[in-house]
């Protein structure tokens, strides 16, 4: 077999492996909060967040057996005609579809199996990345991006109920926030499977950056969310390094740009 088509392979089974760990964790918190129980739209937050969960459980499946059917193949069959017939961009869809359920706090989410679940997810975006290096115009931004991508995944806020005052206003644009950054974090990633080494785009970071910003002010006396803050900040850093390269390297269009 091909080394890429190896690649391929291992960049195969970490995303159902994603899939399949991130699924047990989301239906062991859903069965945990029935058996003490909980009732699941007992409020209109926990009616937001369990139906989330049902809807992107069955979207995801859904899209799966519909539009994945050459990855479901490549479980099943190693060659490299099988695996040089996989559509990656179908398979992060299908993840994004997924971790919609990921994003919202059920009563007994397992944080510990969602980040293994996450970590998978982000093992195969890596081996992409060296899919790509081979014959990438510009390794150091290939390398940024993904590094960007990467945080900007990380600063995707996760639906937590409040205690404040102003509760279901926060959890609303709390909501809205995670399918957003979700959605985006999805079309990058689309994009570096497409071969694309400039994901630097600014809507998409203005807006993450405008989102968690109002979510941390919202709820400063509340908490502040370290980690969303942490990363976001380390998201605009990065977003500023790829693009000051970018910069510098139209500037230089004749040099060979691989470090």
């Amino acid at each position: 077999m091909k080394r890429e088509n190896k690649i391929r392979a291992a960049m195969l089974w970490l995303f159902f492996g994603y899939f399949v760990v991130l699924l047990v964790e989301r239906i062991l918190s859903v069965s945990l909060s029935l058996s003490h129980g909980v009732p699941l739209y007992g409020t209109p937050f926990d009616g937001f967040v369990y139906t989330t969960v049902f809807l992107s459980i069955v979207s995801f499946f859904l899209y799966l057996f519909l539009r994945c059917r050459n990855a479901l193949k490549g479980l099943v069959r190693y060659d490299d005609a099988t695996y040089e017939a996989i559509d990656f961009r179908r398979l992060v869809f299908a993840g994004g579809l997924l971790l919609l359920s990921g994003m919202v706090h059920t009563e007994y989410t397992v944080s510990g199996i969602q980040f293994a679940s996450y970590g998978l997810y982000i093992v195969a975006l890596l081996l992409q990345v060296v899919l790509l290096c081979g014959q990438a115009r510009n390794k150091a931004l290939l390398i940024l991006s993904f590094a960007y991508l990467v945080a900007f995944s990380m600063a995707i806020p996760v639906v937590y109920p409040s205690l404040l005052a102003y509760a279901p206003v926060f959890e609303a644009l709390e909501g809205v926030s995670a399918y957003l950054l979700v959605m985006i974090f999805t079309r990058l990633a689309i994009a570096l499977y497409e071969g694309k080494e400039d994901l630097f785009d600014w809507p998409y970071i203005a807006l993450a950056i405008l989102l968690d910003a109002s979510l941390i002010a919202m709820r400063f006396q509340e908490e502040i969310n370290w980690f969303v803050l942490i990363f976001i900040a380390l998201s605009a850093l990065l977003f500023l390094a790829g693009s000051i390269l970018k910069a510098v390297s139209k500037k230089r269009p004749g040099e060979n740009v691989n470090p």
